[in-house]
C-alpha cells in the first residue's frame, strides 16, 4: 500500500497519446510537444483568424538556433493508417518568405517524410504531404518549418499550425497508367525545376495526360516521378526477357533525348535508366524503353535482377542532359504509361467485359464480368470518398443502394485483365 501514492505521483509525467484530426482547441497542450534541437512548440492564440482558419487556437513552433532540422513532434495513441485517407492536410500561417520548405515527418518503427513548399507569407493555407502507399508503422507526428535552414528566433523562424488531419487521396497508383480512373491517386512528383499537372488533353479533348514544364530553372536532370515517392501499388515485372515498358509523349522538337528511370521506393540506390528520343515534333507519339539498353554510366538490368532488386516505381526525363536556362522553358506532355512493348501494348476497353444492370437503380446495382473474376469493386461518391470495398472473386457482385442518396456514384472494378471506372446513377 505504501507504494501508491509514489505511483500515482508519477502518473500526471506520463505523455498521453493524441490522435488525428488535431484541432489545439481541447486535447493537445503545450505539454504536448517534444521538442528538439532548437524548435520549441507550444499552443497559442490564433495571431490572425481569417476565412482560412477561424480558429481561437493553434499551434506554435519557434526555431532559434540549434540545427536547420530543428523543430517540435507529438506523440499519438496509435500508427497512423494510409490504406484509405493517404494525405496528411495541415494549416500554415507564416511570414517567412513564399517557397518555405516545410518538412512533415513520420516516426516510430523507422521513419518517412514528405515536403511542401509555402504559396503565400502573412495568410494562413492549407497545405498537404502525400503518404500514400506507407506502411502503418509510424506514431508520430513531427513539425519541420524551413528545413534546410537554421532559425534566429525572429518573426520569420516564428510558424504556427492547426487542424493537422488525414484526408482521402484516391486509390495507390499502378499500372498502367492512364489517368481516366476514377478514386485513383494521380499525384506526380517533380525535382530539379520541372513542374507538372494532369490536365485535360489539349489536342485531344476528353483524355486527360500529365503537362510537365521543365522551368528556365531546371537541371539537366529535371524530372517527374509517375506518382508518389512510394512508388506503384505493385512491382514492375522486369526480366531479361520482358524488359520493356511504353509511354505516350508529346514533345515541341524532334529528337530530344527522354530518359525513363526504374528504381525501388525503398532503395534509391537499386536503380535501372535507358533513353530514347522523340521522332515527332508537335505531335503525340508513343516510345519505346528498353531497359536492356541501358543508358550510359547506369547500373545493367541484368545485374539489379541478378542481385534481387526489384522496381516499383518509375521517373521520366524530358530533354535530359540540357539545362531549363539553356534550352529555355518548355512544355511536354506524357500519357499512357505502360509494361509491355509496342506491338503488346493496347489498353482493352472494359465495355465488352463488364455489364452492370440495372443503372439508374433504387435498391442495388448488379456487375458482370464476361470473362474473369470481380477481384475488386469499390463505390466512390462524387468527392472521392469511399462508401463500400468488397472482394467478390467472383463474376457476379452486387452493390446494394437502398442507403445512398440519389445522385452519381462511381464503381471501381478490378479483375486480372484490368482496371477501370464505371458511372452509376441512383435514383
Amino acid at each position: 500500500m505504501r507504494l501508491l501514492p509514489v505511483i500515482f505521483l508519477f502518473l500526471p509525467f506520463m505523455m498521453i497519446g493524441q490522435s488525428l484530426p488535431i484541432d489545439f482547441e481541447s486535447s493537445v497542450s503545450t505539454d504536448d510537444f517534444v521538442d528538439f534541437d532548437g524548435g520549441v512548440g507550444t499552443v497559442v492564440s490564433n495571431p490572425q483568424p481569417d476565412a482560412v482558419n477561424s480558429s481561437e487556437t493553434v499551434g506554435m513552433i519557434v526555431r532559434d538556433g540549434g540545427t536547420i532540422w530543428a523543430g517540435s513532434k507529438i506523440l499519438l495513441d496509435a500508427n497512423l493508417d494510409f490504406s484509405e485517407n493517404s494525405k496528411i492536410r495541415m494549416k500554415v500561417f507564416t511570414t517567412a518568405p513564399v517557397g518555405t520548405t516545410v518538412k512533415f515527418k513520420l516516426e516510430g518503427n523507422g521513419h518517412t517524410e514528405r515536403d511542401v513548399q509555402t504559396t503565400v507569407s502573412n495568410a494562413w493555407e492549407v497545405l498537404e504531404w502525400d503518404f500514400t502507399g506507407e506502411p502503418a508503422n509510424f506514431n508520430e507526428v513531427v513539425f519541420m518549418f524551413d528545413f534546410g535552414n537554421t532559425g534566429n528566433g525572429s518573426i520569420h523562424s516564428t510558424f504556427f499550425f492547426d487542424d493537422v488531419s488525414q484526408q482521402y487521396a484516391g486509390a495507390h497508383l499502378d499500372l498502367p497508367v492512364t489517368f481516366e480512373l476514377f478514386g485513383v491517386n494521380y499525384t506526380m512528383s517533380d525535382f530539379g525545376g520541372n513542374v507538372s499537372e494532369m490536365v485535360v488533353d489539349p489536342f485531344s479533348p476528353g483524355n486527360h495526360v500529365i503537362k510537365v514544364v521543365k522551368t528556365t530553372g531546371a537541371a539537366t536532370w529535371a524530372g517527374t516521378t509517375i506518382g508518389t515517392p512510394a512508388g506503384f501499388a505493385s512491382d514492375i515485372p522486369l526480366t531479361m526477357e520482358n524488359s520493356k515498358m511504353t509511354v505516350k509523349v508529346w514533345s515541341p522538337e524532334a529528337g530530344i533525348p527522354i530518359r525513363l528511370k526504374v528504381e525501388d521506393s525503398d532503395d534509391p540506390t537499386h536503380t535501372c535508366e535507358t533513353e530514347t528520343n522523340t521522332t515527332l515534333a508537335g505531335e503525340w507519339e508513343t516510345l519505346e524503353f528498353d531497359f536492356t539498353n541501358q543508358a550510359p554510366g547506369t547500373e545493367l538490368l541484368s545485374i539489379g535482377l541478378g542481385m534481387g532488386w526489384t522496381y516499383n516505381m518509375a521517373s521520366i526525363f524530358f530533354n535530359f542532359g540540357t539545362e531549363g536556362a539553356v534550352a529555355g522553358e518548355q512544355t511536354y506532355y506524357f500519357d499512357n504509361v505502360q509494361f509491355g512493348d509496342l506491338n503488346s501494348n493496347t489498353i482493352q476497353m472494359p465495355e465488352d467485359r463488364i455489364f452492370i444492370y440495372p443503372n439508374p437503380s433504387r435498391a442495388e446495382w448488379q456487375i458482370y464480368s464476361e470473362q474473369f473474376l470481380i477481384e475488386e469493386l469499390d463505390l466512390f461518391d462524387t468527392s472521392g470518398k469511399l462508401l463500400i470495398s468488397q472482394r467478390p472473386n467472383a463474376r457476379i457482385a452486387i452493390l446494394e443502394a437502398d442507403n445512398f442518396a440519389a445522385g452519381v456514384y462511381y464503381a471501381r472494378i478490378k479483375t486480372e485483365s484490368m482496371t477501370q471506372s464505371f458511372k452509376l446513377l441512383k435514383n
